[in-house]
């Protein structure tokens, strides 16, 4: 009970202090006062973290965000860099997690020698891949570029949502191939970002010899719902590959031109199903879309396309009913 109490005291203290130092203008670092209260008490360190963490979810004012790193490196840098070098696995695991997430780059050299030196690859391994990017270590960027080391798109994908938007467009143009995995994890990135500056990219690799950079191509255009080069589109509704005939049907349907109707149409009688779909749904989108769906369920020569359409008038007559 006793222990209770104190760890709560402790608590109502560091958290005090913190929020004195956040939303007090005329408070200075010297002044939180917080040092005796460390001095061989892990939990007061702990505490700490936890009221730190708290505030940094709760604030969205930049400035008042940037104060809770100055505590952080100020307070918990010595300790955090024992932990990485001393602590047992799950003391430095959570230590990492926390470096991320007050982004204190003054321990990214200690980070940079323990990625080097641990030579398993492991869950420890790939958390301080993600924090050296969090805290935006040329370093391991520019090893990305130049050595493109053989790991999951997955975990780049990680590394490459956490960069600073200019770095990362940096690192986009500073690649010359897009075949490796660091290539497709930049594509699929770039397409989450919806990016238009992007654009030009995507149209380039249109012509890519390898199917999933083209894939990622057309899945980068189709997020950002436009193309500069409509010319390049065309050739994809009659690619042996089902997933790009799919993709340029889907794509059609954001842009809506009139000379990709005729296209649509053939594609109604595609031999696969999902393609079948990605054209009744972009014909579908169309102004007189409904209309072009009802003729096509009277009148295409393919019983497939017929029974496609029909579902596609049928989902629009079943809204209009309320469903009923």
């Amino acid at each position: 009970m006793r222990k209770q109490k104190r760890k709560e005291h402790l608590r109502f203290t560091v958290d005090k202090a913190v929020s004195t130092y956040l939303f007090n203008d005329s408070i200075s670092l010297n002044e939180v006062g917080l040092t005796r209260h460390l001095k061989g008490q892990s939990i007061t360190y702990e505490l700490l973290e936890e009221s730190l963490e708290t505030y940094q979810k709760l604030i969205d004012h930049e400035e008042t965000r940037e104060k809770v790193v100055v505590l952080a490196e100020h307070y918990l840098r010595d300790y955090y860099k024992d932990q990485l070098l001393k602590g047992r696995w799950s003391k430095r695991m959570n230590t990492l997690y926390y470096i991320e997430d007050f982004k204190m780059r003054s321990l990214a050299d200690t980070i940079w020698m323990l990625f080097q030196t641990h030579s398993k690859w492991d869950e420890e391994k790939e958390q301080i891949i993600r924090t050296l990017a969090a805290l935006q270590d040329v370093r391991l960027f520019g090893m990305l570029v130049e050595e493109q080391p053989d790991w999951s798109v997955g975990l780049y994908k990680e590394i490459f949502r956490r960069m600073d938007r200019d770095q990362f467009k940096y690192n986009v143009s500073e690649l010359d191939s897009f075949e490796h995995p660091v290539g497709h994890a930049m594509l699929d990135v770039a397409r989450e970002e919806r990016d238009e500056d992007l654009l030009p990219l995507f149209e380039d690799l249109l012509s890519s010899h390898s199917l999933e950079v083209r894939i990622r191509a057309l899945k980068g255009i189709l997020a950002l719902e436009r193309i500069t080069k409509v010319e390049l589109l065309t050739s994809f509704a009659s690619s042996s590959e089902w997933v790009e005939r799919m993709l340029f049907a889907r794509i059609a349907g954001k842009l809506k031109q009139s000379r990709y109707i005729s296209i649509l149409n053939e594609l109604m009688g595609d031999s696969n199903w999902w393609v079948r779909q990605g054209a009744a749904e972009a014909l579908f989108h169309y102004r007189d879309g409904v209309l072009i769906l009802e003729h096509i369920h009277t009148n295409h020569p393919d019983p497939f396309a017929r029974d496609m359409a029909r579902q596609w008038v049928g989902s629009r007559d079943s809204v209009s009913d309320g469903g009923c």
